[in-house]
């Protein structure tokens, strides 16, 4: 089986970020110009010339215009027990345990807060294009979430950034993080593997397949490859059919 060199570099990155950050982080999501290529469970991102790092009450933003020496540009509170970041053209969605906060980016890097949607404590991964953002809620194994917390997959307009709106609701198992490519979404259900959407109608999602077998944490779309992070094993699946997906390879990472 012949395996993409370059694609294995990226695991190993992601590797590398998943077994150092809780919660099975990831590598940063990518998202146009100079930015990371990742899951939905990232702490960091790189946008143009900065990378952006969150942990569980602070937003760092890190001038990258010399790569070997990093400087911290800003850095401010934010609330909600903040577990994820993802990049979206100027702005940055963070996954909180409260709901997910909307930050512009501006003309310095400074991150501005712009909106927000709440929902009960869970854990919070999210992705999303220009109009809907897609958002995993785990009750399921999540220490943090509240007694009576489902576990959903949700869609959220965000055609007005400044006021976010859940348009629809999909009940899931145990959802970990999702990957967003054109209108296909794959969504880590946890022990039932990695669950496959069509977003044609955000509203009514359809579920057009399923890749399972294992425990499934977070996933990176790569133009038809499919990286698949799991408790032990990394998986690669060739999805460029997506009625005949096949596994290419898997790699063990360890404990």
């Amino acid at each position: 089986m012949k395996i993409i060199r370059n694609r294995w570099i990226i695991i190993i990155i992601a590797i590398t970020c998943w077994q150092c950050a809780a919660d099975f982080s990831a590598t940063p999501d990518s998202v146009g110009g100079n930015t990371g290529i990742g899951g939905s469970l990232a702490r960091f991102t790189i946008v143009g010339n900065f990378m952006y790092t969150v942990d569980m009450q602070t937003l760092r933003a890190f001038d990258l215009t010399q790569p070997n020496e990093p400087v911290l540009r800003h850095e401010q509170s934010v609330w909600g027990g903040v577990e994820t970041i993802f990049p979206l053209n100027n702005f940055l969605l963070l996954g909180t345990q409260n709901g997910m906060l909307i930050y512009r980016i501006q003309a310095d890097g400074a991150p501005e807060f712009t909106s927000m949607y709440q929902h009960v404590v869970s854990c919070d991964p999210v992705v999303a294009n220009l109009q809907y953002a897609y958002v995993t809620l785990r009750a399921a194994g999540c220490r943090e979430a509240v007694a009576g917390a489902a576990d959903l997959l949700e869609v959220i307009s965000i055609s007005d950034i400044n006021n976010p709106v859940v348009v629809a609701s999909y009940p899931m198992s145990e959802p970990y993080g999702l990957g967003l490519d054109g209108n296909t979404l794959f969504v880590c259900d946890g022990r039932q593997g990695v669950k496959i959407f069509d977003t044609t109608n955000p509203i009514n999602l359809r579920q057009i397949g399923q890749i399972n077998g294992f425990t499934a944490f977070d996933v990176i779309p790569l133009n038809g490859l499919l990286l698949i992070i799991g408790p032990d094993n990394i998986y690669q699946y060739d999805y460029t059919d997506l009625a005949n997906i096949r596994k290419v390879s898997q790699m063990a990472i360890g404990a």
